[in-house]
């Protein structure tokens, strides 16, 4: 009578776990190939980063890289334009951005100047951070002149030049980048009422003076930008009623951002 192998025997359990290692492995892997496509994308999130781009870049086959965006793009963690065919960070992808970084450190590191200005001042200190296209108003410190309704544009998003913070880092991209974000855009903004010329003359203006200035509706502010590591883009503004903040002291106001916040560079 011949004896089992014993090669033979192994059990369903074994067999199972087998598998299941087998699974996690490759389960893994997609994971860390579909992230490496996010962070490509993150890396050339201004301008934008073609399919083919992405294949040279990430060493994936083009069949692959195409599903892999197609699902990153349908959890919204990476968008596609129509007409240009780049990929940029999805809302998604942006709106994590604007949690992490926004509520803790960005807030904690900019919070004491803030407090500073805004005594200093009386005035009402914004603090905003660039999300792609877009601006995020993540904090408000107000002033012995304070204004209520400034408090309801905190977690507000709108595209950049639409606001005083949002047109100070609007203007510090170079002129096709500016002509190309109005392109992409001109529906909303003629939805806003703002035209090319208006959006032209904002970021020039800026430029000129090396900080950006709106006087409108009653209330006046002025913006400077600063760089946060190698991409990310953040504001300061200071904001209160026309009365108050003619353009002669916008200039007064902007010195003393950059004294106490030396980073907020001229544009």
């Amino acid at each position: 009578m011949s004896r089992p192998s014993k090669s033979s025997s192994v059990s369903p359990d074994q067999a199972s776990s087998g598998m299941s290692a087998t699974a996690r492995r490759s389960g893994a892997q997609s994971i860390g190939r579909a992230m490496g496509l996010v962070n490509l994308v993150a890396r050339h999130h201004d301008q934008g980063i073609s399919l083919q781009a992405l294949v040279q870049l990430s060493g994936l086959d083009r069949t692959t890289a195409w599903r892999m965006l197609t699902s990153l793009q349908h959890e919204g963690l990476v968008e596609r334009d129509e007409g240009s065919g780049l990929y940029r960070l999805g809302a998604q992808a942006t709106a994590w951005g604007a949690a992490s970084l926004g509520q803790a450190a960005l807030i904690r590191q900019c919070q004491p100047v803030m407090k500073t200005l805004a005594r200093l001042s009386g005035d009402n200190v914004f603090l905003v951070l660039r999300l792609g296209d877009y601006s995020h108003c993540l904090h408000l410190e107000q002033g012995e002149h304070a204004v209520p309704s400034f408090r309801q544009t905190v977690g507000e998003t709108r595209l950049l030049g639409l606001g005083v913070a949002s047109i100070a880092m609007l203007a510090a991209l170079d002129e096709p980048a500016v002509q190309l974000h109005h392109a992409l855009h001109r529906e909303a903004y003629e939805l806003e009422g703002v035209t090319r010329a208006q959006l032209m003359r904002w970021v020039q203006s800026t430029r000129q003076r090396g900080f950006a200035y709106r006087n409108t509706a009653g209330i006046a502010a002025v913006g400077l930008h600063w760089q946060l590591g190698g991409a990310a883009v953040a504001a300061l503004s200071i904001g209160g009623s026309r009365v108050r903040l003619p353009l002669t002291r916008a200039t007064e106001l902007a010195t003393l951002m950059r004294t106490h916040w030396p980073v907020c560079g001229a544009v």
